[in-house]
C-alpha cells in the first residue's frame, strides 16, 4: 500500500544507543532493552500493541534481536487471548443481528 505510512521506532532509541535489530551489545544496552520491555509488556494492550509494531518495523528491516521477538511472542499470545473475546462477542452481536432482521444494538 502506498498511501500507508508504516510504524517507524522512535528516535530516542537511536539517541540511546538501542538497535532492535541485533543483539544488545552493552550492558548498558541490555538494561535499558530489558526494562523497556518489561515495562511495554506489562502496560496493558497498548504496551503490547507497542511491542508487536516495533517487532514488525523491525521484521521489515530485516531481523528483529531475540530479546524484542521473545516479548513479540508474549504480546501476540496474550493480545490474541483477549482479542479472541472480543471477536466473538462481535460474531454473536451479527449473528443476533441477522437473526432478527433490523439493529442489534439501538
Amino acid at each position: 500500500m502506498s498511501d500507508v505510512i508504516p510504524f517507524k521506532p522512535t528516535d530516542a532509541f537511536t539517541r540511546m544507543g538501542i538497535e532492535w535489530t541485533r543483539s544488545a551489545t552493552t550492558v548498558r544496552e541490555r538494561r535499558i532493552r530489558e526494562a523497556f520491555l518489561t515495562l511495554e509488556s506489562s502496560s496493558g494492550m497498548r504496551g503490547l500493541a507497542a511491542v508487536l509494531l516495533l517487532a514488525a518495523a523491525c521484521r521489515r528491516r530485516g531481523t528483529v534481536a531475540i530479546d524484542l521477538q521473545n516479548a513479540a511472542d508474549f504480546a501476540e499470545i496474550i493480545l490474541s487471548a483477549e482479542l479472541r473475546k472480543h471477536m466473538d462477542d462481535t460474531l454473536a452481536g451479527a449473528q443476533a443481528y441477522a437473526k432478527a432482521g433490523g439493529p442489534a444494538w439501538s
